[in-house]
Parts: C-alpha cells; sequence; structure tokens
C-alpha cells in the first residue's frame, strides 16, 4: 500500500467528512471536529499559528489518518493544535474498521514525512503517536495529571466507601446546611434544556471571578487589564463559544435558592458514556459548606439515576478534592521532537 501526506484546511470537505466518521464510540470530546473548529477559528484570529489538517490518504485518496496541527508564522516547527488552554487531551483520529497494527503503520508513516521540530503535547494514553514516535528525534518528554470518577450504581455504598475523614466532611456540610436552613438544590441545563442566556451571564461571572482572584499569578491589577481579559475570556475563547453553543455540552449547577453557587460544564462523548468538565468554579463565599463537594456528590447521583454515563471525566489536574471523592489518576503525555536530520 502506497500512502501520501497531504495538508489540508480544516474546512476542506473531505477532511470534514473523514472527520465525523471518525468520532466513534467514545471518542475524546476535545477530539470531535465541532470542538476543535472553535480552535481552529481562534487559533486563526487571535494567535500566529496557521492551522493545517495533516491526513495521511491511501492510493486512492481517502483520508485514513487525520492529525490536527498549528504552525509557527515561519513554519519552522508545528504543534498539536488541541495544545491550548482550555482543550486537556490531543490525538490523532483514524478511518473507523482499521486495526492496531494498520494504526501504527499510519503513524509511523506520519511521523517519517513531518519531518521539522514537532511538540506532539497532550497526547492520551494508548495513542499510536506515542508508541511509533521516532525514538532518535525524542528531545523532552513529559506527562499531566488527570483525575477520573466512576459514576457509582449504589451512591450510599460509593461514599461508604470514601475515607473517614471525607464522610465527615460530607456529613458536617450537609448539616450545616440543615442548621442554617440552606438546601443546595441541583440544576442540570443541556440538549433537551438549553443554557438560557442569563444562566450563562451567571456562569461566566464566576467562572473569570474564580479565576481572576482566587489564584495569586491571575489577579487582576487595572481596569483596562480586567476589560481586556473580560473581553478574551466572554467573547473570543474557544472554550466558552464551544460550550456555549454545541449540542453536546453540559452545565451542572447547585444552587442556594436563586443564587448560583458552584458549577461544572462538560461535554458528553456520542455514545453518552462519559461526561467531560473542563469547567468548574465554586462560589468561594459559601466554602464554610463545601460546595466542590457537594457539587460532586449530587452530581455522581443524578448521573447515577439517569442510568447512561459511566465516567466523570474531571479533565486536567490532581488537586486533592478529585482523589478525596474517588478520582482515580491517568495521564497525558507531552513529547517534543527535534526535526529530522
Amino acid at each position: 500500500m502506497q500512502y501520501s501526506l497531504q495538508l489540508k484546511s480544516i474546512s476542506d470537505p473531505d477532511v470534514v467528512r473523514a472527520w465525523r466518521l471518525m468520532e466513534t464510540g467514545s471518542l475524546s470530546p476535545y477530539l470531535y471536529y465541532d470542538y476543535m473548529k472553535f480552535i481552529a477559528d481562534y487559533t486563526r484570529w487571535l494567535t500566529l499559528y496557521r492551522v493545517r489538517i495533516a491526513c495521511v490518504c491511501d492510493e486512492s485518496g481517502k483520508i485514513l489518518m487525520i492529525v490536527p496541527l498549528k504552525f509557527s508564522l515561519g513554519g519552522g516547527y508545528c504543534k498539536m493544535l488541541g495544545d491550548i488552554q482550555g482543550c486537556d487531551r490531543t490525538d490523532a483520529l483514524y478511518a473507523p474498521g482499521l486495526d492496531g497494527e494498520c494504526r501504527d503503520t499510519l503513524t509511523s508513516f506520519f511521523y517519517s514525512r513531518m519531518r521539522r521540530k514537532m511538540k506532539v503535547y497532550r497526547i492520551q494514553e494508548g495513542s499510536p503517536m506515542l508508541s511509533q514516535i521516532p525514538e532518535e528525534r525524542i528531545a523532552k518528554v513529559g506527562t499531566n495529571p488527570y483525575v477520573r470518577l466512576a459514576v457509582p450504581s449504589d451512591p450510599d455504598a460509593a461514599i461508604a466507601a470514601l475515607s473517614s475523614s471525607v464522610r465527615q466532611n460530607l456529613r458536617t456540610a450537609y448539616n450545616r446546611m440543615r442548621r442554617d436552613g440552606r438546601e443546595f438544590t441541583l440544576e442540570v441545563a443541556g440538549e433537551m434544556s438549553p443554557v438560557s442566556d442569563s444562566v450563562w451571564k451567571e456562569i461566566m461571572d464566576l467562572y473569570f471571578n474564580r479565576l481572576f482572584t482566587k489564584y495569586k499569578g491571575n489577579k487582576i491589577k487595572g481596569v483596562l487589564s480586567r476589560v481586556r481579559w473580560r473581553l478574551l475570556y466572554y467573547v473570543f475563547k474557544h472554550d466558552t463559544k464551544s460550550l456555549r453553543s454545541l449540542p453536546n455540552a453540559r452545565h451542572i449547577m447547585i444552587r442556594d435558592g436563586a443564587r448560583l453557587v458552584a458549577f461544572m460544564s462538560g461535554m458528553l462523548t456520542h455514545d453518552k458514556s462519559s461526561l467531560t468538565i473542563p469547567r468548574l468554579a465554586i462560589n468561594g463565599e459559601y466554602r464554610f459548606y463545601s460546595p466542590g463537594y457537594i457539587l460532586i456528590d449530587k452530581t455522581l447521583r443524578y448521573l447515577s439515576a439517569q442510568g447512561v454515563v459511566s465516567e466523570l471525566d474531571l479533565s486536567r489536574g490532581d488537586e486533592k478534592y478529585k482523589f478525596d471523592m474517588g478520582g482515580s489518576p491517568y495521564i497525558t503525555t507531552d513529547v517534543l521532537l527535534k526535526a529530522a536530520k
């Protein structure tokens, strides 16, 4: 079999058609065409990178493998298109029905033709993009921590299996609410109940304020700086646009009356087996009631009752609360490749 490597536009009809056929089963939502198109648009207008889709084709021109890339302005190096804040996983995509050996062959061919310096970052576990990487070109390797939770069939039994300190924290949080006459209610917005403009503004306000007040390195000092960052996050950010508009986006919130206490926003896989969460924030005024624990507890109970989603993927970061609630770790890998001689 003779293969060719072609660089195409993300809007090329052949690319769109092939890409959508590759979105099978439990493929990560971070790899879906509609999600990546928002990244491509953001990259095109707000960065110095040029988006190109590397396609490995057979003799008839059929696309068998897709690698979404972005190239530096001078073309000296390239990196994965999804290597950007707000996208926590990248990979190649393959035509349905290809076995492991064929995927390995296509990936090896890709590396043999893509000879410039490359940043192959945020690659998911088990990918041929890692197993077929040319060892002689590796300049640097690193890993990133992630955490996911299994949705329990019996939430009470799952809570009982947590550490005694976490169980006590949950009991204390609920007892404090009862004592103070509060009850956090769960609200879900998504395909069957689209998020309204007013709710979306609440979500964005909480996310933005939390991001730029809690984290010392992010704190905004000037009025003009705040206006600039607010415009970027509310209007231009690719993840803001995708979570606002994609049909597989879901927003899970807890409220104290009408007031938003905490939320998580994510995307369902096509088979609805996994809900991936790139954004989560809590209102710091409610930290006395452990809103992060409560949000995850109520979310797992809700998903368990629905009986469809089996995994809640909390994405990048190994914060303690994720493991406290029963999370298990996994990683993505970053590899810096030297240009081939």
